[in-house]
């Protein structure tokens, strides 16, 4: 007999999602949470598995482990950790995460690199596995798809990313995803991001957020996503080898979802 909290899995899976962009891959890092994942152009060590030609703008390898608890719900919690190897001339990047519980849980796998095709242009691509360990009478599924992403530097202060999820669609029943947004560093301290995503099926979801480093050490971070709509807020804290972020998505149907993210950097 199934526990409840699988079949409460199952039909928020099916009928709920607090990020349009990515279907099947809960994003983690609580840095993107902070501004609602508007992340398609901007650098930083998780933010490089929402467009993996991100890897080229990270300066230095780190390890990271990440949690994110939705609507307050355990059973709607997913668990992550990451790698970035800041090899040159192409970065690598390996993420593995594990969202649900005993009952029902997906685990996905992703391997990713990136490279400067020309100044102020890169390009990236990640293979993905994904695992999908079904309840009851629900069948265990697999599958193997690919994402890849540009980015691409604009102005000295404007860069554009453009980020596209499983084109193996109609092969694969999986949905895909585009994903495009703009990042303007205003200053070493302030940064803002725009950003839309549409995923098969879904309405456009037009997020957007902003980062303050108030001191230099301290992070603050808030954000908007239309679809669902979702209000966004975060703070970050940080040192020459540790960063620590929490983050929060407000919706007044489901609740609270929040984000927590500790990353080692090795310099």
């Amino acid at each position: 007999m199934l526990r409840w909290n699988a079949v409460l899995m199952l039909l928020f899976f099916h009928f709920t999602g607090m990020h349009a962009g990515e279907p099947l891959f809960v994003p983690h890092g609580a840095g993107a949470m902070g501004v609602a994942f508007s992340v398609t152009a901007t650098p930083g060590h998780w933010n490089c598995f929402h467009n993996q030609a991100l890897l080229t703008a990270v300066p230095s390898s780190g390890f990271s482990i990440g949690l994110e608890n939705r609507f307050m719900m355990p059973a709607l919690s997913s668990k992550a950790v990451s790698g970035v190897l800041a090899f040159k001339p192409a970065p690598l990047g390996i993420m593995v995460s594990h969202y649900g519980n005993a009952d029902y849980f997906r685990i996905f796998t992703g391997l990713g690199s990136a490279v400067r095709i020309s100044d102020g242009i890169s390009l990236g691509l990640q293979v993905d596995y994904i695992s999908e360990n079904g309840a009851g009478e629900y069948r265990d599924v697999s599958f193997v798809t690919f994402e890849t992403g540009v980015t691409c530097l604009v102005a000295p202060a404007l860069t554009l990313g453009v980020h596209l999820f499983n084109p193996f669609s109609p092969l694969n029943t999986l949905p895909s995803s585009i994903d495009a947004g703009l990042h303007w560093k205003q200053s070493d301290e302030l940064f803002l991001t725009l950003a839309g995503s549409k995923v098969s099926n879904e309405p456009l979801s037009v997020q957007c957020g902003i980062s303050w480093d108030v001191m230099k050490r301290l992070t603050l971070r808030t954000g908007y996503m239309s679809s669902p709509s979702a209000f966004a807020f975060g703070i970050g804290f940080k040192t020459a080898l540790l960063e620590a972020d929490a983050g929060f998505l407000l919706n007044g149907v489901t609740g609270v979802t929040s984000s927590v993210s500790i990353t080692w950097l090795i310099r």
